[in-house]
């Protein structure tokens, strides 16, 4: 019985050291975890409520998982996203809807990145306002 009870202590210990070799080379690789997502960005400046700008974040390590998407902790519709096997990046459309400080967040799994972006109010005039629409397309007849 002493032989038994021996060999289930030697096991037991063994699974209690690779789950400490485990746990010390995930919190080593930690770093680099944060690659996993990251390089948060949103097109524009000038940011504005009504208004639609894309916001991109790499995805370099796990292409496989989901990266949800958030605003001051609240789901950007459409997320969560599926990263391409054939591109490190992931997208999505967000438009907001207050004026304020907006803490944008991208998250895989356990990792995350965030930026804050300033929002101001929209004029309200649709595209107009947000710096499409025929502004770009009238050129500028100043000297």
């Amino acid at each position: 019985m002493m032989k038994v009870q021996s060999v289930r202590a030697r096991r037991a210990g063994m699974g209690v050291t690779a789950f400490g070799a485990m746990a010390a080379t995930m919190v080593l690789a930690a770093p680099q975890a944060g690659a996993w997502v990251g390089n948060l960005e949103v097109s524009g400046s000038d940011h504005k409520t009504g208004c639609s700008y894309t916001i991109t974040a790499s995805v370099e390590i796990d292409r496989l998982s989901t990266v949800k998407f958030t605003d001051n902790g609240a789901d950007i519709p459409g997320s969560p996203v599926s990263p391409s096997l054939l591109s490190n990046k992931v997208t999505i459309k967000w438009t907001p809807a207050t004026a304020g400080n907006h803490k944008l967040e991208a998250r895989q799994i356990l990792i995350s990145d965030s930026i804050d972006v300033q929002v101001t109010a929209g004029s309200g005039t649709g595209s107009l306002g947000c710096g499409g629409g025929l502004g770009g397309l009238i050129p500028s007849f100043s000297g």
